[in-house]
């Protein structure tokens, strides 16, 4: 398992996007299909076509950032990706192959991933020993198995919503049961029975 740096979010819309489908991107939407892809010479030799004027040394790094996000991320690695529109990194881990899908004008070259979580950038910055202005768009982030365990561990954004909507009803259900006994403490002149209410809204609080 490696642990990848993915600096290719894209806009508001397009960080909505990867959200929604679950998805990572390298960018480079104005490139055909790169399924066909053997080796990071070919990807260099597209770029050229379409930006003859590129310095060869520039044309080399992008070239090799693309191949390694066709090829050399692998299903079950883990990949963070500063948003752009946020103070915010999104933790996933890939779960799928290269595929070229157009979700948007900017997303196009994908894998699946599942998200894990989100982290202030600051935050990340210091646990991993990364710098986010650095111009590399892919780049392998140094982690020890410990730190991989701690992100793993977490749970599944899907999971987090489940419990959520799980917990909203509780509530739901527990403002529903204070009402009825607020109505009956505004109907009751009897003390003991509004000392049997009272107990009885205070353990139901205290439980919660």
């Amino acid at each position: 398992m490696r642990f990848w740096l993915l600096k290719a979010a894209g806009t508001l819309e397009d960080e909505e996007l990867i959200l929604e489908y679950s998805v990572i991107t390298i960018g480079w939407a104005e490139f055909a299909d790169l399924s066909s892809i053997r080796n990071e010479a070919q990807v260099k030799r597209i770029m050229l076509e379409k930006y003859p004027g590129m310095q060869d040394e520039r044309s080399s790094a992008w070239a090799g950032e693309i191949y390694s996000f066709i090829t050399k991320i692998k299903k079950g690695d883990l990949v963070a990706v500063p948003l752009k529109t946020r103070n915010e990194m999104l933790i996933g881990k890939v779960t799928g192959e290269y595929e070229y899908q157009q979700i948007s004008d900017f997303v196009r070259h994908i894998r699946s991933v599942s998200w894990l979580k989100t982290l202030p950038k600051e935050d990340f910055e210091g646990e991993y020993g990364v710098d986010l202005s650095s111009p590399e768009t892919l780049s392998l982030i140094e982690a020890g198995p410990e730190k991989f365990s701690d992100i793993t561990k977490v749970k599944t954004l899907g999971v987090l919503l489940e419990e959520l909507n799980f917990t909203l009803d509780e509530l739901g259900s527990l403002k529903e049961r204070l009402l009825e006994l607020t109505y009956r403490l505004a109907e009751t002149e009897e003390i003991f029975e509004v000392r049997e209410i009272a107990a009885e809204m205070e353990k139901m609080l205290t439980e919660k």
